[in-house]
């Protein structure tokens, strides 16, 4: 879906450009502390959308008493809080004055809610590791159902059939309102995997995979139970119950006892808790604002008899600043830690999947069971955000569009504590730094396509593709 996207409006660059922003009519001096009563709240364009889940993220109601000044500002967050929502591709608010009230029009373009995505990738971390050895027996394939603001409720239904290197059936369905004062959420989901092909230890920072020759190299049963608090517009909290079975060929610990501590089997439940505080302007792609989450997970309650017995603690700052016109900064601080020193290898965290990466580093992994990262980007506005119409296009689904281009430096620095591969792993406890340069493209449905090159501290250069903002 995300590539379909980008063809599309790659074919489309040539058509009359527009800016896109919120109406507000603003002055200043008295005007601004003038004191108004909120009239009435329209709402157009949502045909599929439900009244009560737009209202939700509007942080004002009828008969509220507000100055000028307040209302602008709320009208700024509001819009803020839909477009976070990931249900519309453009919303657009309005004010009019009417017998001493004001009344609020609020405009939204609803997004396609059904993709069924064809699956076709990588089972590695990213594209480049894969692209490093190009092993056609690690693709996926199958199709991901995504069924998104399933019954105009925001509720996401998603099913995956995948076959290729993991074979998996699995299903989620998340239900953010339960209550009518849309606090309280519910999501529960559960699947089946399994692997012919299976990393089982890392030497010289790569991951080793084992290949079955008959039968599969790992069975994996999962399920899981949310529930979520949101008591205010910026504020989430997240509690997970969950249930993990894993099985395991002999030869996996014959080639790495460290792999599974000795054990072919596993079945151990989980207990986690995130806190989410998010004030980014655009969550795909944010440019202002700040996000921040800490979270606490207990691996093994001690009620299925397994040796599966850790704490791990993660912490992420994020900051986004405007400098000065089109020019803006943004760092991001990131921490993982767990109570034991040897955790099995299956478990193992590290820096190389997505969203813990030091930019250089793409190709390698590093094992740890602590670390921290600091990522920073300066970035210059190349094409500020345009607002397109492709005439021939009649559904504003896809026929309205938007993109942005943004040149950007980056420096990331990390540190990955590792107790147990450390002896054939020499990016492990050690300071390493990435640095570079690279091209943004953003555009309409949370698409981002980074272009960079980097080098890291040893010396090594190359070229990297990314789907996800960096920061």
């Amino acid at each position: 879906m995300r590539w379909a996207c980008l063809i599309l409006v790659f074919t489309n660059l040539h058509l009359f450009a527009q800016d896109d922003h919120t109406i507000i009519k603003t002055s200043s001096g008295d005007y601004l502390n003038q004191v108004v009563e909120i009239g009435k709240i329209s709402i157009t364009g949502n045909k599929i959308t439900r009244l009560n889940i737009i209202l939700r993220e509007v942080e004002f109601q009828p008969g509220d008493h507000l100055t000028i000044h307040q209302l602008d500002e709320k009208i700024k967050s509001s819009r803020q809080n839909l477009i976070n929502r990931s249900l519309f591709n453009f919303v657009t608010f309005s004010k009019s004055f009417n017998n001493g009230k004001v009344d609020i029009g609020i405009s939204v373009t609803e997004r396609w809610y059904i993709w069924p995505i064809p699956i076709l990738n990588t089972a590695g971390r990213n594209l480049n590791a894969w692209w490093e050895d190009r092993d056609f027996g690690r693709l996926n394939y199958g199709v991901d159902l995504r069924v998104r603001n399933f019954r105009g409720r925001m509720e996401l239904l998603n099913i995956i059939i995948q076959g290729g290197y993991e074979q998996t059936l699995a299903a989620k369905w998340t239900i953010p309102y339960l209550t009518e004062n849309q606090f309280l959420g519910l999501g529960f989901g559960g699947g089946y995997q399994r692997n012919r092909q299976v990393a089982y230890i890392t030497v010289d920072n790569k991951q080793v995979f084992y290949n079955a020759m008959t039968g599969y190299a790992q069975l994996r049963g999962f399920a899981s139970l949310d529930f979520t608090l949101r008591p205010r517009f910026n504020y989430l909290h997240t509690f997970t119950l969950g249930f993990e079975h894993y099985q395991f060929q002999d030869t996996l610990l014959d080639l790495n006892p460290q792999f599974a501590f000795d054990e072919t089997r596993y079945d151990y439940l989980t207990f986690s808790y995130l806190y989410k505080h998010d004030y980014r302007d655009y969550k795909p792609y944010p440019l202002a604002g700040y996000y921040f989450d800490a979270g606490i997970a207990k691996y093994g309650l001690g009620l299925t008899g397994s040796d599966i017995d850790f704490w791990s603690m993660t912490f992420v700052f994020d900051h986004y600043i405007k400098i000065y016109k089109r020019w803006y900064f943004a760092y991001s601080l990131s921490t993982l830690f767990t109570d034991k020193n040897e955790i099995p290898y299956f478990l193992t965290p590290g820096f190389g999947y997505i969203g813990r990466e030091i930019r250089g580093y793409e190709l390698y992994f590093v094992d740890g069971q602590n670390f921290g990262l600091f990522k920073s980007n300066v970035k210059f506005e190349i094409i500020a955000r345009k607002t397109r119409r492709i005439k021939w296009i009649k559904t504003e689904k896809f026929g309205k569009i938007f993109y942005a281009l943004y040149a950007n430096i980056f420096f990331d620095i990390g540190y990955a504590s590792d107790h147990q591969n450390y002896r054939t792993n020499s990016l492990a406890n050690q300071l390493l730094w990435g640095t570079g340069a690279g091209i943004d493209f953003v555009t309409y449905y949370d698409l981002v396509i980074r272009f960079e090159y980097a080098i890291n501290k040893q010396g090594e250069h190359g070229f990297f593709i990314n789907l996800v903002a960096p920061i």
